[in-house]
């Protein structure tokens, strides 16, 4: 019986890139698969494109030669994994680009996928030389979390997301998406505090009709996506989707994936991803706090207090979507606007009466909010008449650690408990 060879160590795609004329052992998510062509020497070869966390783009060419057709990739979903043993990295194109190559003589690989309801780990394909499938479990298991959450957004990344089409807009060139989870507030940017106008928020509610929304969960982040006509033309909504490659920006206070030349999109109806997504959910809306910020836990830092303890928590998108006008609601929020913006003006006429609109939000969607007389007196409590403690209570809950005559830093609201009437 002949030696079995030790495998080369597990290598990143970004460093086996540089590792020309070498052999190396890999593990990528299958981003692309091209139907199998013949050799000059009668066999066969498969074309894969391969990416990992550390070389999410332009991902690494694999081609893979057999002497039948049945022993090449049978790819059955892209996200499936697969490992690859002893594939030489070549470079092509007058040496401008690189590849590998996967050839029975010497190399080996294993494609897997997730099953079952406890997202186990299976092989249903192998080639009849690989031999070390127990050694990659835990590599495999890392790489399956190469996918992002919308809760694990940052600003100025690109990130691969699974995720549900909501609405397309053609008008405003957008199509929106979510995946039940609450992106992250992001910081405020303030302009000079006398170019300070009524807050203008690009949230998803202020863009679309509340008839569109009545459609939409109202749990969980929906972000508004760049369209890009020839990447999303075969979807629709209600489709789910893999989105590779999505660069994240903050536009207004409210987040935005922009397309880039490398994004791409596939569907994920059947998905084993998009199972767990929806268990997740489930399991969150079925909570008592399923409907509370998840940037709010463990709790608001207690610079507000309500009457009404027992009443569940909505969110904004709650309240926006409720078929009666009339009702009172009991939620979680940042204020992140106040008009007028100095304190000096809320008071509309000689005879005192406060009147000010505070701009309220959620992971859902953004609110604005009268605040007057009374209701006003009773919420800012001690020193509402008395102009530097009102202030300072206004900073406070704006996030506002300093100020001058030039730009002020970013804000960070904090998370208050409010009750809000219809």
């Amino acid at each position: 019986m002949a030696k079995k060879r030790d495998s080369p160590k597990l290598v990143k795609i970004k460093d086996a890139i540089n590792l020309i004329n070498e052999q190396v052992s890999l593990i990528g998510i299958v981003l692309e698969q091209r139907e199998p062509k013949r050799c000059c020497n009668n066999g066969w070869v498969c074309t894969l494109k391969i990416i990992d966390d550390s070389y999410p783009i332009p991902g690494l060419t694999v081609n893979v030669f057999s002497s039948t057709v049945e022993e090449l990739p049978q790819i059955k979903n892209h996200n499936n994994m697969i490992v690859f043993t002893r594939i030489k990295v070549q470079v092509f194109d007058s040496g401008k680009r690189v590849s590998a190559a996967c050839n029975k003589r010497f190399s080996s690989f294993a494609i897997y996928e997730r099953v079952g309801t406890g997202d186990d780990l299976v092989c249903y394909q192998c080639s009849s030389n690989f031999h070390e499938e127990t050694q990659y479990k835990s590599s495999l298991d890392v790489l399956f979390k190469l996918y992002s959450f919308l809760r694990e957004i940052k600003k100025g990344k690109c990130f691969d997301l699974v995720c549900k089409i909501l609405h397309v807009d053609k008008d405003t060139n957008h199509v929106f998406v979510w995946d039940g989870t609450d992106a992250p507030p992001a910081s405020i940017l303030s302009k000079r505090i006398e170019e300070e106008k009524a807050f203008s928020s690009l949230s998803v509610n202020t863009l679309l009709s509340r008839d569109t929304l009545l459609s939409f969960p109202t749990v969980g982040t929906i972000l508004r996506v760049t369209l890009s006509s020839h990447i999303f033309h075969k979807v629709k909504p209600g489709d789910w989707v893999k989105i590779y490659h999505l660069l994240c920006e903050v536009d207004k206070g409210s987040w935005l994936g922009k397309v880039t030349n490398s994004t791409t999109v596939h569907l994920a109806q059947d998905d084993r991803l998009v199972e767990k997504i929806m268990r997740i959910y489930d399991k969150r809306i079925s909570s008592k706090f399923g409907h509370v910020p998840f940037w709010s836990f463990p709790s608001p830092p207690g610079l507000t207090e309500t009457d009404h303890d027992s009443a569940p928590f909505v969110t904004l998108m709650d309240i926006i979507t409720f078929p009666k006008v009339t009702w009172k609601y009991r939620c979680i929020v940042r204020v992140i606007a106040s008009y007028p913006w100095q304190v000096e003006d809320f008071y509309t006429d000689e005879n005192g009466r406060h009147r000010v609109v505070l701009t309220l939000e959620d992971p859902t969607a953004t609110l604005e909010a009268f605040l007057c007389d009374k209701d006003a007196e009773y919420f800012w409590g001690l020193g509402f008449k008395d102009t530097e403690m009102l202030r300072k209570k206004q900073n406070r809950l704006l996030g506002i650690r300093q100020r001058s005559n030039l730009v002020l830093a970013s804000r960070n609201p904090p998370w208050i408990e409010c009750c809000i009437l219809s």
